[in-house]
């Protein structure tokens, strides 16, 4: 009797914190299909089903082969392009690739057409991860996989996914990557911008400083008439606690995604340029830091619009998860100085008209934060030096007795889940073998 090995792929592509892994928000070629999901795993009396959709590969009926599930987490879903890392993978243990799109995102959506907080209140990350069990047994159950190895694999939030699943579910995953895995939940996430502080402080001589000050004259400016800001970044619609959230990520995102030389370039490029907000709108939308999805006034709109993820986002972190980008006890943040935990328990509130705010500790004590590596095994945790958000998950391991790796890669301007994106042959050698070593494992776990 065969067996068939099964590699779950869990990604995070919202508010652009997470990108260029193989699933990007484009139309698919490939047909979809759909399957009945249960809308609440933890009530045996509610028996309501949603449709969640798939993208079969070419694995149906196909017993003989590995097979790579790829879920796209809080994003619209679409299949894996060919040249992504995820189906080099695939390719070198003889599999192919599927992918699953996450509830509450794209057209997997239950409860009708309104994202009200009662329907979102089965939007979470355990009933996520139990839909990644319950299609494991459908495709075992339908599809004819019944002996399946199954393994998952994804990067940030969908990395700790991936983590949680092996930790979770150990007797139907087999292994996991979590390439930039946000494993900890953290509340006051102060780590994330002094991070940013030392990548830029080793770029220019006056990339800090001018990014300070373009800060503070965006609120001096806003003081004076908020339309000033507003037109300047073709966003009528901001109230000043949104855009605060919005202006600061012009920074750090482009830090994060391994871009900090080039904020540096165009922070002293622009920084006698009289008409540098404008500018640095321009470098928001390079970045994928659209204003409207920081916006309150489309937050609070309960229309669902599968293109769109912002609310449902936003009620994942203000409810569950956190990673607060706050000031915490840093004195010169390279955002407003306001951004404390207050000014989030303010944020989340303001987004949902109700006091609304995550319990990280319980979020923690139910999968563990950075002491996974101490009780789980199987997990390959990857991180990149200039990507802040490591702090919040496993940088490193004292011993792999349990087969727990953590791979550091060590390369100027490596940013967040640089290993799942496509490979190119001018990739820094760290991402490289990095890439090398995860295949390696992969390939030893399937046969064992």
């Amino acid at each position: 009797m065969y067996k068939i090995f099964v590699i779950f792929v869990i990604l995070w592509q919202v508010h652009g914190w997470f990108e260029g892994t193989g699933a990007e928000d484009f139309d698919s070629p490939v047909e979809h299909g759909t399957f009945d999901n249960l809308l609440d795993h933890f009530d045996p009396s509610n028996t309501e089903t949603f449709k969640q959709r798939y993208w079969p590969g070419n694995f149906m009926g196909k017993n003989d082969k590995p097979v790579f599930i790829y879920i796209c987490a809080e994003a619209k879903g679409s299949y894996v392009k060919p040249n992504s890392f995820i189906m080099k993978i695939a390719e070198k243990v003889g599999g192919s690739v599927v992918s699953l799109e996450h509830r509450f995102y794209g057209e997997s959506f239950p409860q009708g057409e309104e994202l009200t907080l009662k329907n979102l209140e089965y939007l979470s990350h355990d009933q996520a991860l139990a839909d990644v069990a319950y299609f494991i047994g459908f495709l075992k159950e339908e599809k004819g996989l019944g002996n399946s190895k199954v393994f998952t694999v994804g990067g940030s939030y969908a990395g700790a996914l991936s983590a949680w699943m092996r930790y979770k579910y150990p007797h139907l995953v087999a292994g996991a990557l979590s390439s930039s895995g946000v494993v900890n939940a953290v509340l006051d996430f102060y780590q994330f911008d002094e991070h940013v502080k030392n990548v830029v402080a080793n770029r220019t001589k006056d990339c800090e400083t001018t990014i300070r000050k373009v800060i503070s004259e965006a609120e001096s400016l806003w003081k004076i008439n908020p339309w000033i800001i507003r037109n300047a970044h073709k966003a009528p619609y901001f109230e000043w606690e949104d855009f605060e959230f919005y202006y600061s990520d012009i920074f750090v995102e482009t830090v994060q995604y391994g871009r900090g030389s080039h904020l540096c370039q165009y922070m002293d490029k622009i920084k006698f340029d009289k008409n540098r907000q404008e500018k640095l709108a321009e470098l928001a939308l390079n970045n994928r830091a659209q204003p409207h999805k920081y916006a309150f006034q489309y937050i609070r709109s309960t229309y669902h619009n599968p293109m769109h993820s912002y609310r449902q986002w936003t009620y994942q972190f203000c409810s569950a998860l956190a990673y607060f980008n706050s000031v915490g006890p840093l004195k010169d943040p390279l955002r407003f100085k306001n951004m404390n935990l207050a000014y989030w328990r303010s944020y989340c509130m303001k987004s949902f008209g109700t006091e609304i705010f995550p319990n990280t500790n319980h979020t923690n004590a139910l999968y563990g934060d950075v002491r996974i590596k101490d009780v789980a095994s199987r997990i390959i945790f990857t991180n990149a030096r200039d990507d802040p958000w490591q702090w919040a998950g496993v940088r490193e391991v004292e011993t792999n007795k349990r087969e727990i790796y953590a791979k550091l890669m060590d390369c100027k301007d490596c940013g967040h889940c640089i290993d799942l994106h496509e490979p190119d042959v001018n990739d820094p050698e760290a991402v490289t073998k990095a890439r090398k070593e995860i295949i390696d494992i992969f390939s030893y776990w399937v046969t064992q």
